[in-house]
């Protein structure tokens, strides 16, 4: 009878010992997520949560939009890590680009599986009427600016992921490419511009995001090769000044 005794108690010994175990499993796991969720996120998690969710005060601006995938090879995962084995935290920029012919071609190309080398890609196109078309998921690297380098008062900010390939931006971009006019379908310095619906479109894409007006920059500023040149005739300012008045009239709005 003792030794039965004996056995029960430590069987609930056991059972109880178990029971804290996973009670305090479960508390340093809960405290483990609640201290990674304050952590500067690498850039290639940050760019999961890069668009919010449309912002209902912007709604009555909400343009069309349209979803054509790229093909899989022409884009891929972002870098987590650069080559020498540092963490990827840089914050993200957005390159604004052109078509130069009509965006239907840029779609059709994208979709292409195999362009190899010339594998190429934007996030997103914006028509002539402003339609915004979605190309890769804003989690995922479009191959929107190969040799690339984002201008700073302390350098060139790039990455550098593969010995072998040369240093480019794409990692810590989001690419948005501008249909061209038909005068721009040429190799000429300038065109007769964008629309306004394409202004509209673009400011309102960007506002969704915490970009920075210093942080929004062209594919000419970044290209390393010297050969990029767009978009051409585009105006920052006027980009800028639909900006501001949109991120105004979101922070005029008292937080629920």
């Amino acid at each position: 009878m003792a030794a039965l005794s004996k056995r029960r108690f430590w069987q609930r010994l056991g059972c109880l010992l178990l029971f804290l175990g996973v009670l305090v499993t479960g508390v340093l796991l809960h405290d483990g997520q609640q201290s990674q969720s304050i952590v500067t996120l690498p850039t290639a998690i940050a760019f999961q949560q890069f668009f919010l969710r449309p912002a209902p005060e912007l709604a009555d601006l909400t343009p069309k939009f349209e979803i054509t995938w790229a093909h899989p090879n022409n884009y891929g995962d972002r870098l987590r890590f650069n080559a020498d084995g540092s963490l990827v935290d840089n914050e993200p920029l957005i390159v604004l680009h052109e078509t130069v012919y009509s965006a239907e071609s840029a779609v059709d190309w994208f979709r292409q599986g195999d362009l190899g080398a010339e594998a190429a890609s934007y996030h997103a196109i914006i028509r002539r009427n402003g339609t915004i078309i979605s190309i890769v998921p804003a989690q995922d690297k479009a191959y929107g600016a190969a040799e690339s380098g984002f201008p700073t008062a302390e350098g060139i900010e790039t990455l550098y992921g593969d010995p072998q390939e040369p240093p480019s931006v794409n990692s810590f971009a989001y690419h948005i490419s501008l249909e061209t006019p038909m005068d721009g379908q040429d190799a000429e310095l300038t065109h007769s511009g964008y629309t306004a619906a394409q202004y509209r479109s673009l400011a309102w894409l960007i506002a969704q995001t915490e970009v920075p007006a210093e942080r929004i920059t062209t594919h000419r500023e970044v290209d390393l090769s010297g050969e990029r040149i767009d978009p051409r005739s585009f105006e920052r300012d006027r980009l800028l000044a639909q900006l501001s008045q949109l991120r105004d009239r979101l922070a005029s709005v008292p937080p629920a």
